[in-house]
């Protein structure tokens, strides 16, 4: 790389500014996040709605109206209803539109000054998507001027809004956080050119990424949180690699300068690569491993989180390993012009011009003298993970986020006016067993679970086929319904509840909850209803009943979650577990990396959980407490930080490790190690820190939440887990460090870092 440098500089340029034409593409085909569950019943529901009910669409939104002047009766009012609705039935993707003038619709669909129209829409989760940021400027422009005010709202209509206002959260993050990152590498490194390289490199991973996300979205796609954390990853992990690639280089250089080396900067760049790079490559190599467990999640969330966040940690290896030492070599000695005045350079990590140790090595032979004084570092860990034994789990759509949106303010009507829940109902698809439609034992189950649920105080309103066969026949019954079908004027509206085309053998009800989707009120009642109301009514007869919906899916997602995590721990640690033996061929060292990590993350666990969840420093971070933390944070946030902690373990032990088989001297190889590494850990840790800290200014909970616990995790592990706990330990166990059994070392790959 470093002779081929200008080749290598010009192949990365061309492909940075490809990505960069190609990230509109990518932001554009963005779709609402997919919380659904493989072979839940949630899915279940989804699917047979889609194929069974076409006129229903695979998505029910809602058109709120509102007006401070006129109510339904108004005639005005009425026309920009009928304008609105009119105009979004003409819609491509739109298979049906109830409105509050239609036929007995009125009392149903109306509250005074507010009124809703609902609608369905066809298509996948990138089309409705689509469909829905169409629709609303039409809802805009068919509104006009009126006294009426209409607005989309729904779960597509909020998930673009949502991706609008994350997408601007990560650009404000990224404005604090770079600023940051810039001023530590400026103090760090004490060197103005030296501080641009890792902010260069970070750049080109992330675009590059950026843009293979960009190709890729062809055969898949993409949520907005994707890109959020594929952001945090990139910025934070690019900045480590090439800082520990960069710090190896300048002392390198230094040495060979010293040596009166003709190929000087060729061979500073090809030690830094041969320590430092092989470094990065193991710990990628650990990063991607705990990532790609996420994928034994049966879920599309976090199959194209683990397919994201991989792909950056493979694009920076990439870049980290074939533009930085060509950039490298290109700088030479360049690398350390604009350096700070003297007062300002750091002082000397080894030794000085006069053999004294350096700060950071008097530190680690002070923890190597006092190993007790990690006891109480544990026990602050210890203590910061309590909270952790009482998180509760849910999910926040952000709704909270959008309150200025057009979506935003249809919700907020939607729950003044009529109910919280009405965004998004839940949905029970009841299906005859056996071959025929309904019976009459089917539908009088249904009206009965109908009229139970109306009385239930958890429930605003429930609507089914009974409901709708009172209405206009008085009776619920099989002849009730085949009169129905007849009936060209009531057809339309009932083949929304059942599947009048497909043999009406399967029927929705829809059960509005008072409520919010994304609260822990609607997911009891989503828990209640599978566990006790319904197996209590379908036991001896009755139809087959699946409950579906939004609010299912999160239920669904939560049990698929926490069902899975002690798999992906179990698979994260034993496979990091074995990967560190083969690096540092040592029984003790792996087996302490994996505990020590676990105690930092579960702190950072516990610490989120008594922010968020406790609603602790609510007003220092702008939030309000929704009573739980979202239900995929700890499982992503365990394989992300056990994976990015590892950053340090290698780099740290590798260090000593290279020291050691040097000296064969155990407390000289921990302080010589210590030393030579934690200027650059605690650069890279603040860095990290400020760049995910960042996150805690979003207006969406799910990146404050990320942003707090990843900032957490990374500032405790880099400074009582390295630079304490670590050195007390490998004092305390002495050469035991490194002892391997002697068959096991004879049958053990040899991949180590030396």
């Amino acid at each position: 790389m470093a002779r081929r440098r200008w080749w290598v500089l010009s192949f990365w340029a061309v492909i940075f500014v490809a990505s960069g034409l190609a990230y509109p593409h990518l932001i554009s085909t963005l779709a609402a996040s997919d919380y659904s569950v493989t072979g839940s019943d949630s899915q279940q529901v989804t699917q047979l709605l889609a194929s069974d009910f076409p006129s229903a669409g695979a998505e029910q939104d809602v058109i709120v109206f509102d007006s401070d002047t006129l109510t339904i009766k108004d005639k005005e009012y009425v026309q920009a209803v009928d304008r609105v609705v009119k105009a979004v039935r003409d819609e491509p993707g739109v298979t049906s539109v109830l409105g509050p003038t239609d036929p007995g619709m009125q009392n149903v669909l109306s509250r005074g000054s507010a009124a809703v129209a609902s609608l369905g829409l066809a298509g996948d989760d990138r089309e409705r998507g689509d469909r829905a940021a169409d629709l609303q400027d039409v809802v805009r422009d068919a509104a006009g001027g009126s006294p009426v005010h209409a607005y989309l709202t729904g779960y597509s209509p909020t998930a673009n809004d949502l991706t609008e206002v994350e997408n601007a959260d990560v650009e404000h993050a990224e404005s604090i956080g770079i600023p940051i990152a810039f001023l530590v590498l400026l103090i760090a490194l004490a060197a103005l050119v030296a501080s641009f390289v890792p902010l260069i490199t970070a750049l080109v991973s992330l675009t590059a990424t950026f843009g293979v996300l960009a190709v890729l979205t062809t055969v898949t796609v993409f949520d907005a949180f994707l890109l959020s954390i594929v952001t945090m990853i990139g910025v934070g992990i690019s900045i480590d690699y090439s800082l520990f690639i960069l710090f190896r280089f300048r002392e390198e250089l230094t040495r060979a300068r010293r040596g009166e080396r003709a190929d000087a900067v060729a061979h500073s760049v090809g030690v830094a690569m041969a320590t430092s790079g092989r470094t990065i490559a193991y710990s990628g190599a650990i990063v991607a491993i705990s990532l790609l467990s996420l994928f034994v999640v049966d879920s599309p969330l976090f199959h194209g989180i683990a397919l994201g966040s991989v792909l950056v940690v493979l694009c920076t290896l990439v870049v980290a390993w074939t533009m930085l030492p060509a950039l490298l070599a290109a700088l030479g000695e360049r690398v350390n012009r604009g350096a700070l005045p003297r007062r300002l350079q750091p002082k000397e990590d080894v030794e000085d011009a006069t053999g004294r140790p350096g700060g950071w090595e008097r530190w680690a032979r002070t923890v190597l003298a006092r190993p007790w004084l990690a006891i109480p570092a544990a026990a602050l860990l210890i203590l910061f993970a309590l909270p952790t034994a009482g998180i509760k789990l849910g999910i926040d759509l952000g709704i909270s986020a959008i309150a200025d949106e057009p979506s935003g303010k249809g919700a907020a009507i939607l729950a003044d006016k009529f109910s919280a829940g009405a965004l998004s109902p839940v949905q029970v698809l009841a299906s005859h067993e056996g071959s025929g439609a309904l019976s009459a034992s089917d539908l009088a189950t249904i009206d009965s679970f109908t009229a139970s649920l109306a009385k239930d105080p958890r429930v605003a309103g429930v609507y089914s086929v009974s409901t709708l066969l009172r209405q206009t026949t008085g009776t619920v019954s099989p002849k009730a319904l085949q009169q129905v079908e007849q009936d060209p004027a009531v057809k339309p509206i009932l083949a929304q509840t059942v599947n009048v085309g497909g043999g009406s053998n399967r029927t929705v009800i829809t059960i509005v909850p008072r409520a919010p989707v994304d609260s822990s009120e609607a997911t009891g009642l989503v828990e209640d209803l599978r566990d006790e109301v319904i197996p209590a009514r379908t036991a001896s007869a009755g139809p087959q009943m699946l409950v579906g919906g939004e609010t299912a899916q999160f239920a669904d997602l939560s049990d698929e979650t926490l069902g899975k995590l002690p798999l992906v721990m179990g698979m994260v640690l034993t496979l990091t577990f074995f990967y560190l033996l083969l690096i540092f061929r040592s029984l003790l060292l792996p087996l302490k990396a994996v505990l020590l990590n676990l105690l930092a993350t579960f702190a950072a666990f516990g610490i989120t959980t008594w922010v968020f969840q406790k609603g602790h420093l609510e007003g220092l971070f702008d939030f309000t407490s929704v009573g739980f933390v979202q239900v995929y944070l700890p499982i992503m946030v365990f394989a992300l930080l056990f994976g990015l902690s590892m950053d340090y373990e290698v780099f740290l032990i590798g260090r000593m490790r290279e020291e050691y088989l040097r000296t064969h001297d155990n407390d000289h190889a921990v302080a010589k190690g210590l030393a030579h590494t934690a200027r650059p850990i605690a650069a890279a840790a603040v860095i990290m820190t400020a760049v995910f800290g960042c996150f805690l200014v979003a207006d969406v909970l799910e990146l404050k939440e990320f942003g707090l616990a990843l900032a957490v995790a990374v500032l405790l592990d880099a400074t009582l887990v390295r630079l304490l706990l670590v050195p007390a330990f490998m004092k305390v166990a002495g050469r035991a460090n490194w002892w391997v059994p002697a068959f096991l070392d004879r049958h053990l790959p040899r991949v180590g870092l030396d």
